[in-house]
């Protein structure tokens, strides 16, 4: 008798102006694991009709296995047959909004309740899975960790610094990411901002700067190759994507002690305090000027991105799928 097939579906979100990273890893796993296929939400937002559209959207695809990769997504869940998996990148960042109301929709119709509705809980780092305990207290027993990898297009590059007027690339402009205390902390240092996100016209203001929006992941590693440090003093990470790619293309990493960050980035990275802006004036100084420590961190850097290869984090999504199938 023939093996039944089991319809593996990874659901993902409409794509968002100038956000790109939860695509990049979707698009590595449906190249990776065979017979995953891929259903992308016709709609964004939280009006009800796109609710509603989703949903149905979400049931005439769904398979035996659906595996739903940003937790905005999850109001699905309760609608739909068969086994349930939510990717969780992070917590804080679905409940950001200046709204008492909205802030409550999102927490506890969009995102808590839909749980009780999946059978496993996939989170990127430990940090995002004690996140999501608070959220939803009966989340332990369904979670495990399951790590980003960062994309095999990324390679190690011999650089040389440029220490006269060096580039700095700074990924990211929402407030979480700390662009005006970096603008801020630069004054007066001789070099060269390259900033990938959308400015406000105050940030336009604020210094000499080259700013690209909505790249596509080519260039994303152009400017990797390009720059001799990457900007990320962060208020708030569930992962750091940056900080790994960094890492494996041999770049040395500014960043801070928030969220999921030291965690990810260990001890390859200089941290700073990103509510001071002295403190990471002087990161960037010390960065600069000191050869042998930023080396140091660079070599660091090398040796942790190897936490955080495919392989790995295409094993565990392929034995998750297997467990979930008997």
């Amino acid at each position: 008798m023939r093996e039944k097939t089991v319809k593996k579906v990874l659901f993902l979100r409409k794509k968002i102006s100038g956000e790109n990273s939860i695509e990049e890893l979707a698009y590595i796993l449906i190249s990776k694991i065979p017979d995953l296929e891929l259903v992308i939400f016709p709609e964004t937002g939280n009006s009800f009709s796109k609710i509603v559209k989703n949903i149905c959207y979400a049931r005439k695809h769904q398979g035996d296995i659906n595996h739903f990769f940003s937790p905005s997504d999850c109001y699905v869940i309760p609608f739909l047959k068969n086994k349930k998996v939510v990717t969780w990148h992070d917590v804080g960042t679905g409940l950001m909004s200046q709204s008492v109301i909205k802030r409550w929709i999102r927490k506890k119709l969009l995102m808590a309740f839909p749980l009780y509705f999946a059978d496993r809980l996939t989170c990127i780092s430990e940090h995002t899975k004690q996140e999501l305990k608070e959220l939803y207290s009966g989340s332990e027993n369904r979670s495990l960790v399951i790590y980003n990898c960062y994309n095999p297009k990324l390679e190690y590059t011999q650089h040389t610094f440029n220490t006269q007027k060096p580039i700095i690339l700074q990924i990211g402009t929402g407030m979480r990411k700390n662009l005006a205390h970096v603008i801020e902390a630069l004054q007066g240092i001789e070099c060269v901002l390259y900033i990938v996100g959308k400015l406000s016209k105050e940030q336009k203001r604020l210094l000499n700067y080259v700013s690209e929006y909505d790249v596509d992941f080519k260039r994303i590693i152009e400017l990797y190759k390009l720059c001799d440090i990457v900007s990320f003093p962060s208020f708030y990470e569930g992962f750091g994507m940056p900080i790994i790619e960094a890492n494996v293309t041999g770049r040395v990493v500014l960043t801070s002690r928030m969220g999921a960050i030291p965690e990810i980035a260990g001890d390859a990275v200089y941290y700073v305090d990103p509510h001071d802006i002295n403190d990471i004036r002087k990161g960037f100084l010390l960065l600069i000027k000191n050869v042998s420590y930023r080396n140091s961190l660079i070599e660091k850097g090398r040796i942790n991105a190897k936490r955080f290869t495919v392989d790995k984090m295409i094993n565990s999504y392929s034995e998750l799928y297997t467990q979930l199938a008997k």
